[in-house]
């Protein structure tokens, strides 16, 4: 019979089959606090809160650029607005209004207190433009506000 004089216990030696073990232990530990603070924030934040996470806001801005960009390039031409891009533009204006929304419009509370503080203004806005541009005949002065609400918002960011 063998007596193991080895002062550690056998979960934690140096052999390969324990390092695993070790690991697997530490991967779920990591899995279960993540899980945890999950909950805890379900706990800690009211019903109505949205947590935006900085990736989403980084993708919704990037796409919300992109559109405004799209809007001036057809708004740009010097002659009348062709059927055709009044199409163009309430598509793209519906695309504004989705980006809109998952920043959180409406009585919806974020973790981002300037978007909140705006972007019920700007939705208005983007009603208002999409109203204008459906009406016959269409205006598209309501455009230039899109532009101004996104001007106000980031007039202090030096990027």
């Amino acid at each position: 019979m063998m007596i193991n004089n080895d002062p550690k216990p056998a979960v934690f030696s140096n052999r390969p089959a324990n390092k695993s073990l070790r690991l697997i232990l530490l991967a779920l530990l990591g899995a279960g606090l993540l899980a945890g603070c999950a909950q805890i924030r379900k706990a800690t934040y009211p019903s109505d809160f949205v947590y935006l996470e900085q990736k989403q806001i980084t993708t919704e801005m990037a796409s919300l650029s992109l559109y405004m960009r799209q809007l001036d390039r057809i708004l740009l031409d010097d002659s009348t607005i062709s059927s055709e891009q009044q199409r163009r533009i309430l598509a793209i204006l519906s695309k504004i209004e989705t980006s809109a929304s998952k920043l959180g419009a409406g009585s919806v509370r974020t973790n981002h207190l300037l978007i909140d503080s705006r972007i019920d203004q700007f939705t208005n806005d983007v009603y208002v433009a999409i109203h204008n541009a459906s009406a016959n005949p269409p205006n598209y002065f309501a455009l230039g506000r899109l532009s101004g609400s996104c001007v106000g918002c980031h007039k202090f960011r030096k990027n």
